[in-house]
């Protein structure tokens, strides 16, 4: 079966510029002596710290070379291998011309992965605003950019060194905010008034033809935060275009502990040989990789009624199952042993029994599946 809808393999093309990320990132900001021979240790350290606030250690990993360099050589290329499979899953044909903004763009993670992504947009003129409290951080980024793509590459890139809740001096057509909004504090009552005042600011900034991306780490505190941003943002009359197939209200809240959130894993088998020999000197080998994510805009999905699957498959009465989203909440999906499972993503046109029986554990509508229903981007 191949996947026909989010998180699909790497091109040849994209896996290629990712293991060359790897020569890129020695050129940009070389490692010496000590310094490189002690990186697995700090990517450790730095792994183990990033449990501690998150507000003090930005600050810190965004500014100091012994934070800096860690995140360089392990967390921001397997962030670029995630975006580059959300990325080449998602209808991004920016037109030429177009105002991009990177909230929070760190050493412009979500820009590096549009490029590597997304090459039929390398040759148009994109304006790109990128806002971050860290100059160090941006100017490293936009040097790897610049020797990846070449000088001479039409997209313009600015770097601004500012909140990424300030004001931005024009409205934009695809606004990003990538791995951000996880710095913020969401405890207790703050949640709804910090989604309140942050979808206030990325709806002033968006043109009425634009879009709006967020992208945060797939666990459960960011799946909570991202229910609650689908929740301000349809109240202000934008609507999801992935991975909602719908705009009722989200059957995947994360409210609770033991309810299940918004995430998809997916496969790191096509990940850069030198990304994965670095990650298990350090002892933080990767079999799969996490991400939520919601893409807006007013005009939303054209896919209304379909069923996606957010879960990967797992035993089910002698069966095997798939949590998914639907219009009629939380579903499950009972495939048959003999099927093969759906992809994390991956989405179809249901055929709904006349009386659908509801699982006993989760609560959710249970949606038998057959490879005759329609499967749908």
């Amino acid at each position: 079966m191949s996947i026909d809808g989010l998180f699909p393999n790497l091109t040849p093309e994209n896996a290629s510029e990712l293991e060359r990320f790897g020569a890129l990132l020695k050129k940009v900001w070389p490692l010496k002596g000590k310094h490189r021979d002690h990186l697995k240790y700090d990517i450790r350290d730095m792994s183990r710290g990033l449990t501690n606030e998150r507000t003090q250690r930005r600050k810190e990993y965004m500014t100091d070379d012994k934070f800096l360099s860690p995140y360089l050589y392990y967390f921001l290329p397997w962030n670029l291998y995630r975006m580059s499979r959300l990325f080449s899953g998602l209808e991004l044909d920016i037109p030429d011309g177009s105002e991009v903004a990177d909230l929070g763009s760190g050493p412009l993670t979500a820009v590096l992965a549009l490029w590597m992504s997304r090459p039929h947009l390398r040759t148009r003129k994109l304006n790109f605003t990128c806002i971050d409290l860290s100059p160090k951080s941006m100017q490293t980024g936009l040097k790897l950019f610049h020797a990846m793509a070449g000088k001479d590459s039409p997209w313009r890139i600015k770097t601004v060194k500012a909140r990424f809740t300030d004001r931005l001096h024009k409205k934009v057509d695809l606004l990003m905010v990538a791995n951000a909004f996880n710095e913020l504090d969401w405890s207790g009552r703050t949640t709804r008034t910090q989604a309140e005042m942050l979808t206030k600011h990325l709806v002033s900034s968006t043109k009425d033809t634009g879009r709006v991306l967020l992208i945060e780490t797939g666990v459960r505190m960011t799946g909570r935060i991202i229910s609650e941003m689908r929740t301000q943002m349809l109240e202000k009359g934008f609507k999801p275009i992935a991975p909602c197939p719908h705009c009722e209200e989200c059957p995947m809240p994360a409210m609770v502990q033991s309810a299940p959130w918004c995430h998809f894993n997916f496969s790191v088998k096509d990940a850069p040989g030198w990304l994965e020999a670095l990650s298990k000197d350090a002892q933080l080998e990767k079999d799969n990789v996490t991400l939520n994510f919601l893409y807006f805009s007013q005009k939303g999905s054209e896919n209304w009624g379909a069923v996606r699957a957010i879960s990967e498959p797992f035993k089910l009465h002698g069966n095997k199952g798939q949590y998914a989203c639907s219009d009629r909440g939380l579903t499950l999906i009972d495939i048959p042993p003999a099927t093969r499972s759906l992809f994390p993503g991956q989405s179809f046109a249901p055929t709904w029994p006349e009386n659908p029986k509801i699982d006993l554990k989760s609560k959710a509508i249970i949606l038998p599946y057959t490879t005759k229903q329609t499967k749908k981007k």
